[in-house]
């Protein structure tokens, strides 16, 4: 999916956002989305929320109680481990990808337009740059040019 340009961005902590019960429940957890536009008229809206936890067993239990009980879908893995699902939210059904990069999970989901090929491109970037910072490096990954 080449030729994809950043729009905008954002990022917020557990404090305040909708999706978030307490902030209890949800510390250590990051929310945010990414606009990027394809030419044209075409936006896709990538979402995410990362949660970050002390032990890499720790984070693949929470993967899977991320990732809940969804009718699970076959994607290639991305990250250590992953799980691709079908969803419900906000009354619109959508296709997620919830994955762990050492002992971060994350979750990601695209909104407007077919989910593939940006969902596994986006996810793909999500987790490169998570291992980038997680390794002490700069976040530098990004989507494919191509």
């Amino acid at each position: 999916m080449g030729g994809l340009q950043g729009i905008s961005a954002s990022v917020t902590t557990a404090d305040g956002h909708l999706d978030c019960p307490s902030v209890q429940e949800c510390k250590g957890k990051w929310f945010g989305h990414a606009k990027y536009a394809l030419g044209g008229d075409d936006a896709y809206y990538v979402n995410f929320h990362l949660t970050t936890y002390t032990t890499r067993q720790d984070a693949s239990e929470g993967l899977k109680r991320e990732a809940g009980q969804h009718p699970a879908l076959s994607m290639p893995t991305v990250g250590n481990e992953s799980l691709a699902y079908s969803k419900s939210a906000g009354g619109l059904q959508g296709v997620y990808l919830t994955m762990r990069v050492g002992t971060v999970v994350a979750t990601t989901f695209v909104e407007g337009g077919k989910a593939e090929p940006m969902l596994t491109q986006g996810a793909t970037m999500f987790a490169q740059r998570i291992a980038q910072v997680e390794a002490g490096r700069k976040a530098t990954a990004t989507l494919p040019q191509s």
